[in-house]
């Protein structure tokens, strides 16, 4: 059991640094192994932050996030690798994009075996990153091919650039989302959330694209 949270701006402002701290503190009860953070900042470039700990004891690293169009958290709860070294903890590598995730992935020693991959990590969650390299068309496309791999429920939440987009997938596990007036965040749990909060549509992907101070989908959602 890990918790997720992130955010993508509808105007081009950065998220409500307060509204993050407690969505990582709500999150953290979902997580105290390790606590991660991925986010665009000004100048079009994604920034990572990880360690080991919880998010409580790391919330001035929120700061960094405070220009960002679109960021992602993740607070861990290890099942495999070990959240004193660091590699093992979220945000992973998704080519040129960032990833985190919720959940197991019980057959990851299969997957790395049937797709050659090599893994620099002990988690289970990085193969899911690496197989996002793995496969040919859009973001939302591939994330539902990864998914359709693993054995397992999951929530993942991404982040890529150029232009700035935020994946949400969510078979199985909780994920929320809730609108302020200067975007959407999304968490694990609704504690927190702004406005009306809504479940993301179980056994569904898609990807949220902002560009041109205009937040748009990229395509419909995919069903898992």
């Amino acid at each position: 059991m890990c918790g997720i949270f992130g955010f993508i701006t509808s105007a081009g402002e950065g998220p409500d640094i307060a509204r993050l701290r407690r969505l990582a503190l709500v999150t953290q009860t979902r997580g105290a192994h390790a606590f991660g953070l991925a986010w665009l900042d000004a100048d079009g470039a994604i920034q990572t932050f990880k360690t080991p700990g919880a998010a409580s004891d790391h919330l001035d690293e929120l700061e960094r996030c405070r220009d960002a169009v679109v960021m992602v958290g993740h607070c861990r709860y290890a099942t495999h690798g070990s959240p004193r070294d660091n590699r093992n903890n979220h945000p992973h590598p998704a080519g040129s994009g960032q990833l985190i995730h919720n959940g197991v992935v019980h057959n990851h020693d299969e997957l790395i075996r049937r797709h050659g991959l090599a893994p620099q990590t002990q988690c289970d969650s990085e193969v899911l990153a690496l197989l996002m390299t793995r496969c040919p068309g859009t973001i939302a496309q591939r994330s539902a091919w990864v998914a359709a791999q693993a054995m397992g429920d999951l929530a993942l939440l991404g982040i890529w650039r150029r232009p700035a987009r935020l994946l949400v997938s969510r078979r199985g596990r909780p994920l929320h989302f809730g609108q302020s007036d200067h975007g959407f965040y999304f968490a694990s749990l609704a504690s927190g959330l702004p406005g009306q909060v809504k479940q993301v549509v179980d056994h569904s992907t898609r990807v949220l694209v902002y560009t041109g101070r205009r937040l748009r989908l990229e395509s419909k959602p995919i069903r898992l």
